[in-house]
């Protein structure tokens, strides 16, 4: 028997005054009886940074019925900020959020604190990275007692705060997770304990509609099992972006597992699993895996290694900056790319092995395979 869940309509954009553009995304906390949900709330879906707000939304722990709701003002951020797209986990007594902060220069995530009255910027959330101009989907858990990043899926990354604020990596491996899908793989949710490991969700894009399942991972922090498509972005058909089903948030709670999601980029919905059957699942499908993509270069000149980089750039972007290695053994020509390369590319200055099926054609800047 497969995991399925009851999917229900919690919020539709609307019923709550200023927000005809949407309320959506959420992040979400359990508070005694009742479950905190903070969401984006947009007056008209223009995306303008005066018009969405950070919505407070509390409901009935065990009926899943609205009780209340208030806007949290912004302390501690730029006036060009916009934030959206809340995940929240409770840490060392506080209730923080990642979000990300929106502004004309970059989009990246920061961490901020939620109080009852007011969502106020804690840090910058500056991961030992080289940042692309849009970041997204940085996700938390708690682990040993100390808070964890989890970067990306593909290549695993994952960062642990230090005592002083700075993060440190602990974790980074190919699994070539990313290969495997139509165009790329993300973070969806911050992890929660379950099973003696930490739960979360993944998503994807596949025929332009959004596809979610879930993972595992281990105590080791090793991927050690992940479902296949649990939710489907085909179900939905009213909002801004049909086909969205953008799960943001989990919850462990009697019995179910709840995976808060925006609908649409419009409303707030909740899929509702049983706790034994999405464990059976999990089990069911260990996780495999394969090894990410290697790349043979061709070519003699500065001008190829130009072409071969853009090109692998490119497909490295639609595939969510999955990590490709490439194999240059010209010094020259390989030192032009090193000096073009982003992290998530890695120039290899060896021979391929034997079993390398792919080529980068310099001249033309095409990728083929055997």
């Amino acid at each position: 028997m497969s995991a399925g869940a009851i999917r229900r309509r919690l919020l539709s954009r609307g019923d709550l005054p200023g927000s005809n553009g949407g309320i959506y995304n959420p992040g979400a906390l359990v508070a005694g009886d009742r479950i905190l949900l903070l969401c984006r709330r947009e007056v008209d879906y223009r995306f303008r940074n005066d018009l969405v707000f950070p919505e407070l939304v509390t409901l009935d722990r065990e009926s899943l019925e609205l009780r209340d709701y208030r806007t949290l003002p912004k302390v501690g951020f730029p006036h060009d900020t916009r934030v959206e797209d809340f995940r929240c986990i409770e840490f060392d007594g506080m209730r923080l959020v990642v979000h990300s902060a929106v502004t004309p220069a970059k989009i990246k995530p920061v961490l901020s604190r939620m109080f009852d009255d007011a969502l106020q910027r804690f840090d910058d959330f500056d991961l030992p990275t080289r940042p692309a101009r849009v970041e997204k989907n940085w996700v938390l858990f708690e682990h040993g007692g100390r808070l964890h990043c989890l970067y990306k899926l593909d290549p695993l990354t994952i960062f642990v705060r230090e005592p002083g604020g700075a993060w440190t990596l602990v974790k980074e491996e190919d699994n070539g997770w990313t290969g495997q899908l139509e165009r790329g793989l993300s973070n969806s949710t911050n992890l929660i304990p379950f099973d003696g490991g930490y739960l979360g969700f993944w998503h994807s894009i596949a025929n332009d509609r959004y596809i979610q399942g879930a993972f595992l991972l281990g105590a080791d922090l090793s991927i050690q099992y992940r479902t296949g498509t649990l939710l489907d972005g085909r179900e939905v058909q009213e909002g801004f972006k049909p086909g969205v089903l953008y799960v943001s948030a989990l919850i462990e709670d009697r019995g179910r597992v709840l995976a808060f999601y925006g609908e649409g980029d419009a409303h707030t919905g909740v899929a509702i699993f049983d706790r034994e059957e999405l464990a059976q699942e999990l089990r069911r499908s260990p996780f495999q895996r394969v090894d990410s993509l290697r790349v043979r270069f061709e070519g003699v000149s500065h001008s190829d290694a130009f072409r071969a980089m853009q090109r692998l750039r490119e497909f490295s972007e639609q595939r969510q900056r999955a990590r490709i290695h490439v194999y240059v053994t010209e010094p020259i020509v390989r030192a032009t790319m090193e000096r073009l390369t982003p992290d998530h590319i890695v120039i290899h200055d060896t021979a391929p092995p034997a079993d390398v099926r792919c080529t980068i054609v310099g001249a033309t800047g095409v990728l083929t395979w055997e």
